[in-house]
Formats: C-alpha cells, structure tokens, sequence
C-alpha cells in the first residue's frame, strides 16, 4: 500500500534534489548574469521548499508545516523575479502589487491562523494558484518580436512546464487527492531550465525528453501495480507520480556530472568546421550544443530598432570580435556607435559581440566566463563570424 503521506515525501524529496542539482548546473555556466542570480534564487527557494515539506511529512511537525506554507508564500514571488529576468523587461505594476501585497497578507493570515486547516490553506492555495497563472500568461504572450530567436526557443521549451506547473498546483489545495503534484510540475520546469535549449531542435528534445518519462513512468505503473498490490486509482498514481520524479531527478544528477567537464573551447572548433552553412538557422541549429554558444543571442530587426545601424555596422566592421575592455578604445569619430555597442551588449548582458552581417544588421552576442583560455575561445569566435556571415547570406538576399 502506498500512502498519501509516504508518496508526498518521496515525490517531494526526489524535487528537491532535482531542483538542487539544476542549480548547480545553473551556477557552473560561467560569468554571473542578472538572469543566472535569478535563477539560483528561484531555484534555492523551491529547493528550500520542498525539502522542508518533505522533512515536515517525515516528522509530522506542525512547526515545519507551517514553514512549508509560509515558504510557499514566496513561490509566486520568485516565479514573478524570474519570468521578469528572463523576458528582459519589467511586469506589468498591477500584477507587481497583486504578487508582493499577496506574500504579505497570506503570510500574515497564516500566523494568525497558526497554518490550520481549510482557512489559511485555501486563501494560500487561491493566491498562489492565480499568480502562476498570471505569471505562465505573461510567458506564453510574451511579445516574440521583442526577443532573439535563442531566447523564444527556451520560452518556448518552458511554456509547456510552466503550463503543467500552475494546473498541478491545485492538487496541494484540494482535501481529496491522490497526491500534491505541485513538485512534478516544477521538476519539469527546473529540468527545462537545466538543459537551457536555444533552437527549436533542442526545444523539441528537451520537450521529446519529458513525454519520454512521462511514457516510462506511465507504462511502469501498468507493470508494477498489480505485483505491488496497488489497485486504487489514487495508489497508481502516487506510483506513476514518484517514478517521474526519480527520473527528473535521476536525468538531473546526470546532468550535473556533464557539466562538471570544461567543454568552453573543445570541440567548438571542430563542430565550426562541420557546421552547414546553407541558411543562418541551420548554422545556428547545428552548433546549438556548443557550451560558448550556451548564452547566445541574436540581436536583429527589433532589437536593434533603438540604434543608428549604419554607424553601429561601421563601427563593429573594425574588429573581429569584441569585449566591453575595447569600447574605450576608439577615437572620437566612433565615439556615440561605440557608447550604442556598450548599451546593446550592457542590455543583454554580454561580455562579447560578433557581427554576422552588415546589411540587414545582425549581431552575435554572447556571455563567457571570466576565466579559462578566452584567446583561444576569440579566436573561435572569429572563425564563428565569418562562417555565420556566409549562412546569413540568404536574409542579405531575400
């Protein structure tokens, strides 16, 4: 038999730890970002979370409980910070004061009511429902125009989760259930937001990877029900439920031993040299698992509305490659292009910019580490220019 409480601790156990192990993934990216310092608090506030509900199931601690409900306070919270980190603007000042005053006021009721059971369990559960909500549309109608084709390729990939997450919530809330599901649902976005993809092909991977363990699981609970005497629908779903978050958890500890190896530089020279260089997208696509190219982005047409393109064309056409340490180099003629190149590399946060193409204006712009053999890595970044310029040369075309 498979109970609702052993079921709940073990499924959020088994979060916290793929949680926990995307953040350190996360961290070994390379150089901090506003973005990345986002994401490791986000992430260390989930982990947080369900550790705490899962040692507070264990030890059937009304202290702990009531931590765990206070800690979900923040949840909407740090999912606001994050989707505004990750859409590089600022949410709209209704759902801001919806979100913060929310915190306040369900954190308030909470110790006031001592975390008992239905009041201050449903008011939580309303607010944190209709914020995910509001949060998950803020993702899904983003404006795509506004953003390089890299950065909609992972929103893409965390819509899906993002949608999954805000339905599976609801489960914590209800008095009858099978299990809360909330931790399946953010499993899924930290395993979206671990493997980072920027194409659509690896969008449909990560997406394909998902189905895939939800498949295994699913099929798994057809076999094994019957032989561990799990006849109630409720059991086989606990069953279904702790076997996809073993392999959340499991594909996450995996994936944080890949990223221990320094993959900055190696290969990425060789995959330049098999890269098909028939159309820019295809180019992209088929070095969109290099690890420099991990932070990618394609400034082009929107993003670039805000720039003089000519003088900024003119300026970049000097160098190869180029790092904010070079912007004070130039004289007064290419003084205003160079402040214009600061201010678009300072706005996605980049540490290194490449032009792809001079007429219609494409850049490269990409974040590195600080460390590491960066030489060796521009030089690569140089080859990366001029290859991508010729892929690029059927939007100069069309």
């Amino acid at each position: 038999m498979l109970t609702l409480p052993a079921s709940q601790v073990l499924i959020d156990g088994l979060t916290a730890v793929t949680v926990g192990a995307s953040a350190l993934v996360i961290a070994r990216w390379g150089a901090a970002t506003v973005l990345r310092s986002r994401l490791r608090f986000a992430f260390a506030v989930l982990c947080a979370f369900f550790a705490t509900r899962a040692i507070s199931g264990a030890l059937e601690s009304s202290a702990l409980i009531l931590l765990t409900l206070l800690i979900a306070c923040l949840n909407p919270l740090t999912a606001l910070l994050l989707a505004e980190g990750i859409l590089r603007r600022h949410a709209p000042i209704v759902l801001k004061v919806f979100v913060t005053l929310g915190a306040l006021a369900t954190a308030i009721d909470l110790i006031v009511d001592d975390g008992q059971i239905p009041s201050s369990t449903w008011v939580l559960g309303t607010f944190v429902c209709v914020s995910l909500a509001a949060v998950t549309a803020l993702l899904v109608f983003r404006d795509r125009s506004s953003l390089s084709r890299q950065e909609n390729a992972g929103l893409d990939a965390l819509a899906v989760p993002g949608v999954v997450v805000t339905l599976l919530t609801i489960t914590d809330f209800l008095a009858q259930r099978p299990v809360g599901l909330s931790g399946v649902g953010v499993g899924m976005v930290a395993f979206v937001l671990g493997a980072n993809p920027s194409s659509t092909r690896e969008t449909r991977g990560v997406l394909a990877d998902l189905a895939l363990m939800a498949f295994f699981a699913a099929v798994a609970v057809l076999v094994f029900a019957w032989a561990l005497e799990l006849h109630t629908p409720y059991e086989q779903i606990r069953l279904g439920a702790a076997l996809f978050a073993f392999l959340l958890a499991a594909t996450a500890l995996l994936r944080l031993r890949q990223a221990g190896v320094d993959g900055t530089s190696a290969g990425f020279a060789r995959a330049l040299t098999l890269a098909d260089t028939s159309s820019l997208d295809r180019f992209l696509d088929g070095l969109a698992d290099q690890p420099v190219l991990a932070g990618l982005r394609i400034a082009d047409g929107v993003q670039l509305a805000e720039y003089n393109r000519e003088t900024l064309a003119a300026a970049l056409s000097t160098h190869s490659v180029w790092t904010p340490g070079m912007l004070h180099d130039g004289d007064t003629k290419t003084t205003r292009a160079l402040e214009e190149l600061g201010d678009l590399m300072a706005r996605n946060e980049a540490t290194h910019a490449v032009m792809i193409s001079r007429e219609p204006l494409i850049v490269a712009l990409l974040t590195l580490p600080g460390s590491g053999q960066l030489d060796l890595v521009e030089t690569n970044l140089a080859l990366f220019g001029k290859l991508a310029a010729i892929a690029a040369e059927d939007r100069v075309c069309a």
